[in-house]
């Protein structure tokens, strides 16, 4: 009996891992080597706006290369997704402001935002599917 419960949560954890993808994330247009990418991983627009990530990732700037870097992130189930970014130069985790605007880098999955108020989830949320995939974000400063 024990056996079998053991391979039946084996092959349970086998299938989830055949149907967990990877994104592949392309960070473009950052500007220095100071500090570090800070990347979090949204499911909805309730816990992206109360800052509640799934899942976060510090991306170093060790292979940045003309101003571009990837990375990857892995085991992620089909499902609607967002990615937020903050480049921070400092290593404090913060966003740092001046004059209401920020001073450090931003960017969102497959999405420039050119306006002043924080973007919608809709507005940088992409589909996973069955396939893994990519994902390009463009840094913006103010």
């Amino acid at each position: 009996m024990k056996i079998g419960v053991f391979v039946f949560l084996l092959s349970c954890n086998f299938v989830t891992s055949i149907i967990a993808q990877t994104v592949l994330v392309e960070i473009t247009d950052v500007r220095s080597f100071n500090g570090h990418l800070l990347l979090g991983i949204y499911t909805n627009d309730i816990d992206y706006q109360n800052r509640s990530a799934v899942l976060k990732k510090t991306v170093l700037k060790t292979k940045l290369k003309n101003g571009k870097v990837t990375t990857t992130i892995e085991g992620l189930d089909p499902g609607v997704y967002g990615i937020a970014l903050l480049d921070d130069e400092d290593f404090d985790r913060k966003m740092k402001y001046k004059y209401l605007f920020p001073k450090e880098g931003f960017a969102f999955s497959n999405y420039f935002h050119v306006g002043y108020s924080k973007p919608h989830f809709k507005e940088f949320s992409f589909v996973l599917g069955k396939e893994d995939k990519k994902v390009t974000m463009k840094c913006k400063y103010m």
